[in-house]
């Protein structure tokens, strides 16, 4: 399920004029109040050296960040709102291979030596096409300590930046290559400084696809964070103004290349199964089928406890028969290769063990409804090959009744029932 373009593109578009008007009234209230007690004349304020005081100042760029980030990560969760689209399908806040949170961010630390040489030769082309982005960048960090600087550097920036460009901007053009390419370029420019968007051009690309080939928000964001978070390392360690008259040997980036193709491959041998890790927010037909309005396309067998949900799988372009049952396609979900063989079992004669282990191992899975979050009370489904079906059963049906309505097709279908319910005689989830 993806947000619809239309309202994506004009909420991107809003968002990010919020997010710079946002710092800019953010850091406006901060500096009043810093410079309360002793007001700068207009002489001053128009100095370079106010300037430097200004972005070197902890309060009034944490103020700053804070209005950018409210903005990046305010607009797309109400853009997903209004749309009813599902928060966390709609900007990709789903679970990935263990190994991309681990393989992603060594991937983009790697393409850091080709991001120094693209500043480089940007300095080199046009020295004068700046704004001492850079420059203020380092001036703030050698004036305080990096603890007081990663939340404004590095968590701030790789949490806001991923949900706004890898979440609202680009699931809702896709997960092919022209979704990479606005999601990256789009990311880079926000960055406004020619120089520092020359170095974070290749960094937005990576990111891009590793937003694309997870089929989440949350690798890209954990990526983000470390990159950052090792760049303010590095300053730290290293002087700032050394750092930035000398650039790492040229002969660094092939290896850099090398590295991060390896990534590259771990990443993509690791999420082969497309439709498992994207969900239905690759589907491209996620929107509402005009022809069954009451009815969402889009649904899911989930089991929920406490904080934690398994996803047994999604019911895509789901239709209503006359027979009240809702036939759709299936897209295993992270818990099918786990369970699948259960959900076989559930063909073994009522009463048998297998039965009862598939019963029990399935037990507390409930069919929800992506578009609106709300799950039936109690229903029964079926998965047949690439086909799924389900309908709902009515409240407080008893064990012999509910075996005798799930079964009474050609085909039986597994019991659905919230946890609290408890196991029926059916044995399905």
């Amino acid at each position: 399920m993806r947000i619809p373009g239309f309202a994506a593109g004009l909420g991107a578009v809003i968002g990010a004029v919020l997010a710079f008007v946002g710092s800019a009234i953010f850091m406006l209230v901060a500096a009043v109040l810093v410079f309360s007690d002793d007001p700068p004349t207009p002489e001053l304020m128009r100095s370079p050296e106010f300037m430097k005081t200004i972005m070197e100042n902890y309060a009034i760029v944490g103020a700053s960040v804070v209005g950018t980030a409210a903005a990046l990560v305010g607009v797309p969760l109400i853009v997903a709102k209004l749309t009813r689209t599902s928060i966390k399908e709609g900007l990709g806040f789903r679970g990935a291979p263990l190994v991309t949170f681990v393989v992603g961010p060594i991937g983009i630390l790697a393409l850091g030596p080709t991001s120094e040489q693209l500043v480089s030769l940007m300095k080199w082309l046009l020295p004068n096409a700046t704004f001492n982005a850079l420059e203020s960048i380092a001036a703030l960090v050698n004036a305080h300590p990096a603890w007081m600087l990663w939340p404004i550097i590095a968590l701030s920036p790789g949490i806001a930046e991923e949900v706004f460009f890898r979440g609202l901007v680009q699931r809702s053009a896709g997960f092919g290559w022209r979704a990479i390419v606005i999601s990256g370029v789009s990311f880079s420019f926000f960055h406004m400084d020619p120089h520092h968007v020359a170095g974070v051009l290749p960094l937005g690309f990576y990111l891009a696809w590793l937003g694309a080939r997870t089929g989440t928000t949350l690798v890209p964001i954990v990526a983000h964070i470390v990159n950052n978070s090792a760049a303010l390392l590095a300053a730290k360690i290293v002087d700032v103004e050394s750092m930035a008259d000398e650039t790492m040997p040229i002969w660094v980036m092939p290896i850099g290349w090398v590295i991060a193709g390896v990534c590259i491959y771990v990443i993509w041998r690791s999420t082969k199964d497309r439709a498992r890790w994207i969900g239905p927010a690759g589907e491209p037909d996620a929107a509402l089928d005009p022809r069954k309005k009451s009815l969402s396309p889009d649904w899911r067998i989930v089991r929920v406890t406490g904080a934690h949900e398994e996803v047994l799988g999604y019911v895509r372009g789901a239709v209503a028969t006359e027979g009240a049952e809702v036939h759709g396609r299936f897209q295993p979900g992270p818990a099918w290769e786990e369970l699948s063989r259960f959900v076989a079992e559930l063909d073994a004669p009522v009463g048998s063990e297998a039965h009862r282990e598939a019963h029990e191992a399935l037990a507390g899975f409930t069919v929800q409804d992506l578009q609106s979050g709300q799950s039936l009370p109690r229903a029964a489904f079926r998965v047949t090959g690439e086909r799924v079906r389900f309908r709902a059963l009515p409240a407080g049906t008893d064990d012999a009744t509910t075996s005798r309505d799930a079964t009474s097709s050609n085909v039986p279908l597994g019991e659905a029932a919230p946890a609290s319910a408890g196991p029926t005689s059916d044995g399905g989830a």
